[in-house]
């Protein structure tokens, strides 16, 4: 199931009182205090269990040493259609945790983004940062990425979204996926997008299990673009085995990465395993904290 359709089902379920309205009014306690470290996760990594226990989930990367979240699901003013990023900082700050900021994204909007359409990412940096997040990410490529002409118009599409989320005093990225990695008219995706939009505007959240199945070298991208990764989506993929696996078993050389890393900002996990989540989770922590960037 991809992002999209699950963020629909996930949005039903709530409704349905998967998450009720007293997990967001009830009284919380002193906020705890903040964990220590700087490895993030993404919460889409536990969105089954999200509906059936929010906070408790919540409290579980909380426990495993989490010191923040990367929302997913925004849609017009909510976190998956129930929860304002304010809303949800509270209930982080009572655990430990921040905000870090959000994916979501738009499909291809007008070439004036003073038009009415470019509302939606005017009040996406609004909300990401009124619950004091610092990064808005397009989750996914938009429009025709089959044709030279389809990928120019998104990447035209990202300057115009850096620049909405600077004014509105958010950083924005782009998060891959393995698609980026395929030649259209002689040009690999991810890299036409690395040099045809302001590294000023656009940053690009570097998703490492990804571009491993992808077919892309991690290393390398970071080498050829310093400064362009701001932000890394820590996953692992396992090319022998092509499966997604926890983080450091995989094909990933995270020991490299951490070596000749300079421009990074923010770590945040996306776990894409089956079985136990909340092991997988507690793995990939685990195995980040070793490295020195990780630690404050």
């Amino acid at each position: 199931m991809n992002r999209r359709n699950f963020i629909v089902k996930s949005a039903a379920l709530l409704a349905a009182g998967s998450i009720g309205q007293e997990v967001f009014s009830s009284p919380l306690a002193a906020a705890a205090k903040p964990n220590k470290g700087r490895i993030g996760i993404q919460l889409y990594s536990v969105k089954d269990e999200l509906p059936k226990d929010f906070k408790g989930t919540l409290k579980k990367l909380s426990d495993m040493g989490y010191s923040s979240v990367e929302a997913y699901g925004f849609k017009g003013e909510k976190f998956i259609d129930k929860i304002t990023m304010k809303e949800l900082s509270v209930i982080l700050k009572d655990m430990g945790m921040t905000l870090s900021g959000s994916h979501g994204g738009s499909g291809l909007l007008s070439e004036d983004i003073n038009n009415k359409d470019w509302d939606f990412w005017r009040k996406y940096a609004t909300e990401i940062k009124s619950g004091g997040g610092k990064w808005a990410v397009q989750a996914s490529f938009a429009g025709d990425k089959n044709s030279l002409d389809g990928i120019k118009k998104f990447a035209a599409h990202l300057n115009r979204t850096g620049e909405v989320c600077k004014k509105y005093g958010v950083k924005f990225a782009y998060h891959n996926h393995h698609a980026e990695f395929v030649q259209v008219e002689g040009e690999v995706i991810l890299d036409y997008l690395l040099k045809n939009t302001d590294p000023k505007l656009v940053y690009f959240q570097l998703d490492m299990g990804h571009t491993v199945r992808g077919g892309g070298d991690c290393v390398a991208y970071i080498q050829k673009y310093p400064k362009r990764f701001a932000c890394w989506h820590a996953s692992d993929y396992n090319s022998a085995s092509a499966a997604y696996t926890e983080v450091g078993k995989g094909s990933v050389d995270y020991k490299k990465l951490f070596e000749m890393t300079k421009d990074l900002e923010l770590l945040t996990v996306e776990q894409e395993t089956k079985g136990d989540i909340f092991a997988s989770c507690k793995e990939d922590f685990d195995y980040l904290k070793q490295f020195k960037w990780t630690k404050v």
